[in-house]
């Protein structure tokens, strides 16, 4: 089992920050001027888009920093016309953060542009290479939702 664990923890280290940085990170440097946004704006466009109206709570924790950066930020988004921030029905207390409909065509944007970046650097594998490709993800896809019923 220890070797289980050591080779996963090696694993992940090595491997998730490079596909990361490979297939999002450096994306995402590109694009974001391209907006006027930086990465983490459009790191958070692309969350809300596709994930609803949030807290400030948490997408603080979502996109890990610190919440005077996140009011900086999301103020930023606001006055480009991105995100608006509105009253939480449920808890007055708190806002919510909703995408408006030109801060959803930048995150569609992005991702179409992404996806179609992945799919140039994935179609130089050979049709082996991605058929693994796939039954790895989808692997460790059904770990991870096994993993999360636990």
């Amino acid at each position: 089992m220890k070797g289980i664990v050591s080779n996963t923890i090696g694993f992940i280290s090595k491997t998730f920050p490079a596909l990361y940085s490979s297939f999002y990170l450096d994306y995402l440097k590109q694009y974001s001027s391209a907006y006027d946004v930086n990465k983490t704006q459009l790191r958070a466009l692309v969350f809300v888009s596709n994930n609803g109206p949030i807290s400030m709570t948490d997408l603080c924790a979502k996109l890990n920093i610190e919440k005077g950066s996140l009011t900086s930020m999301v103020d930023d988004l606001t006055d480009k016309g991105y995100v608006v921030r509105e009253k939480d029905t449920a808890d007055r207390r708190k806002y919510l953060i909703t995408i408006t409909e030109s801060g959803r065509n930048v995150a569609a944007d992005f991702m179409g542009k992404l996806s179609n970046s992945l799919e140039e650097k994935l179609f130089k594998l050979s049709e082996e290479e991605q058929d693994k490709y796939m039954e790895a993800i989808g692997t460790l896809q059904a770990i991870l939702n096994k993993e999360e019923l636990s």
